[in-house]
């Protein structure tokens, strides 16, 4: 047997030992004869320790099957060794057995999530999708009530995002847009009606693409076919805790993916306990995943925001991260609004030929992004005369080297940062890599948000 299968049958092990936070001497000497079955040394302890369920259970899918079978075997008989099985440790045996032994039409899998920042509840299913499936999504909504019934039963509730933005919709703006800021006072107005707004059409797509992949950072969520997302426990990684959950792939036999879930999961444990939360008009339930879809979208770190060009009050914001850039002059600001309009036609290369009729091209296309600078300098209350040569590559390049710098300072709250700085391409021209649709400015007043592209005077300075 390989250090790596023998590293993963102790994380495993132990994961199902910790599960219920009761720790009994007969699971103590359930480890000791398992330890000595498979040759486990401390050294393979120390490696499984460092392991997540996730990478474990993978490694063990490379093992043989009769392996695979003995161990689900042994892992039955440790939740069992001290005679009840609890409900963590009943969660832990189906996910193993749904990845590693039972031949199911579902392709069942788990994942190890670090979710330090945001609380996940145990008792709640959450359906997934990156991409909208017309006839899964038809099959919950036809059959709605009936599959909340079959999983309050067994003590869960099932999270469809779509039915908690109708239920959020049901909520007046006046009345959302109060009781959000009464839960989160310290987010600026701003900030609270652009997350009220995101919750209100809130898709499953948008929320596995745009919050469990970019800013949780877990990947395997920016491409995921529709699943069950069912969360069956906790692992210390380190001194991380980490996260786990079974992922079920559905098809259009949603009802009866669930029934065999729950059907497994009840022959080692039946709920004394009925989950039931009742969603009213004109009431807010702020409990498990309600609190935390609101959590995760007040979570400052890795938000997909706009650029929004502000010259009346001379800065460049990102509205839905509720931050702005600082420490730029307005040199460095007009710059980077100059990209921000030039990228949606594919940049400026600053590159200077060398044959004479290229040159005169070249020469002709720098005095007119000189000219446009000089338009947007003085929006930010510069003397166009002031404005610095952008040709001077001495002058040019510490200016982008300082807009650089100020938006990795916000790397942690920004979704992939990278995007929004001033990079050169693999075409030699110098662009921001975020869609033209997220490049805005404002008027007079600040909430009056409009894309570059949709603006006359905007357009004009980049026709020059």
């Amino acid at each position: 047997m390989k250090q790596t299968e023998r590293a993963s049958i102790f994380r495993i092990v132990s994961d199902l030992i910790k599960a219920d936070a009761i720790i009994d001497t007969r699971e103590m000497e359930k480890l000791d004869s398992i330890r000595e079955k498979y040759a486990i040394k401390k050294e393979d302890e120390i490696l499984g320790s460092s392991y997540t369920l996730s990478k474990a259970v993978h490694i063990l899918l490379d093992s043989p099957k009769c392996l695979q079978h003995e161990l689900v075997a042994t892992f039955n008989e440790v939740a069992m060794s001290d005679c009840f099985c609890a409900r963590e440790e009943a969660l832990l045996l189906v996910a193993l057995r749904l990845s590693l032994t039972l031949d199911v039409n579902s392709e069942c899998k788990i994942v190890s999530i670090d979710t330090s920042s945001v609380y996940i509840d145990p008792t709640q299913i959450l359906y997934v999708e990156s991409d909208f499936d017309n006839d899964v999504n038809w099959e919950i909504n036809d059959k709605f009530r009936e599959i909340m019934a079959e999983v309050r039963l067994a003590g869960f509730d099932l999270v469809y995002l779509p039915k908690i933005a109708e239920h959020y919709r049901t909520i007046s703006n006046s009345d959302l847009l109060r009781i959000a800021s009464f839960l989160y006072p310290t987010a600026s107005l701003d900030r609270v009606e652009n997350v009220t707004k995101q919750l209100q059409g809130l898709s499953t797509s948008e929320f596995c693409k745009d919050q469990l992949s970019g800013k949780l950072g877990v990947k395997e969520f920016s491409v995921i076919a529709p699943s069950l997302m069912i969360k069956i426990g906790n692992s210390f990684v380190g001194n991380k805790e980490i996260a786990n959950f079974l992922l079920v792939e559905l098809d259009k036999e949603v009802i009866n993916t669930i029934r065999n879930i729950l059907d497994l999961f009840s022959e080692y444990y039946h709920t004394f306990r009925l989950n039931y939360l009742k969603e009213e008009k004109g009431r807010f339930i702020f409990t498990g995943f309600y609190k935390q879809i609101f959590d995760i979208y007040m979570l400052r770190k890795g938000i997909k925001s706009s650029v929004v060009i502000d010259v009346y009050r001379e800065t460049i914001r990102f509205p839905e991260a509720d931050i702005k850039l600082e420490k730029l002059h307005r040199r460095e600001k007009a710059l980077y609004a100059l990209f921000l309009l030039e990228s949606a036609s594919g940049g400026i290369n600053f590159s200077k030929p060398t044959t004479p009729r290229q040159l005169a091209k070249y020469e002709k296309r720098m005095v007119a992004v000189q000219e446009k600078y000089k338009l947007i300098y003085k929006k930010f209350g510069g003397e166009p005369q002031n404005a610095p040569n952008l040709t001077i590559s001495e002058i040019r390049l510490p200016m982008i080297a300082l807009i650089k710098k100020q938006l990795k300072a916000l790397g942690e709250i920004l979704f992939h940062v990278d995007d929004y700085m001033i990079q050169r391409n693999m075409f030699g021209n110098y662009c921001v890599n975020i869609h033209p649709s997220l490049c805005c400015f404002c008027g007079v007043n600040a909430k009056d948000i409009y894309k570059l592209s949709d603006s006359e005077e905007w357009q004009k300075i980049s026709a020059l």
